[in-house]
């Protein structure tokens, strides 16, 4: 039987991230990753924000949840997936932007990991700070939040956010998420 790619097994939500900045040839290397995604009718409707100085950093950090702020704001590199809307129409009443900048960032994450990085996307965070911040213009919307560093120590997190890092990676058998030709 054919295997997956170890990446695809290996990838983690890890959240300990180590204070080395990365070379500019690995962020190349993640943005050309995000850049290969597939896209319906090769729209592309993404973009890639990077936080690069100060002032984006701490505002980056500050539109974090409380949660997420523990330990996120330790990584070296922070990013912002904005999508257009308006350059992948909605179909059927889904938003199909969605869907192309939720494929292009997992490029991302499989290329971190396979980078040995740890790379994590987040949910928790404030979406009118960071379209303020960082002056993203209508019609485009912020999707996700993805910080990316080399690994850091797990003894470094906060007690409750070890536990998360050191948690067994599971996944629902197979039996239980697919459905051949039709539910019932």
């Amino acid at each position: 039987m054919p295997t997956i790619l170890q990446a695809l097994v290996d990838r983690r939500s890890e959240r300990h991230f180590s204070n080395r900045p990365l070379e500019p040839e690995v962020v190349e290397s993640l943005i050309e990753a995000f850049r290969w995604a597939p896209s319906s009718n090769n729209r592309q409707p993404w973009r890639l924000l990077i936080a690069k100085d100060a002032a984006s950093i701490a505002a980056y950090d500050d539109a974090l949840s409380e949660g997420n702020r523990t330990w996120a704001t330790a990584a070296a590199l922070k990013m912002v997936v904005v999508g257009n809307p308006d350059e992948q129409p909605d179909r059927n009443g889904m938003q199909s932007f969605m869907l192309d900048c939720g494929l292009a960032l997992e490029n991302l994450l499989i290329q971190g990991c396979a980078l040995g990085l740890t790379t994590h996307a987040m949910i928790g965070w404030d979406i009118d700070k960071v379209t303020s911040a960082f002056a993203i213009p209508a019609p485009m919307r912020p999707v996700a939040l993805v910080v990316a560093g080399y690994r850091g120590r797990i003894e470094d997190l906060p007690p409750d956010v070890q536990a998360k890092d050191l948690k067994p990676r599971t996944r629902k058998p197979a039996e239980e998420i697919v459905v051949w030709s039709r539910f019932g």
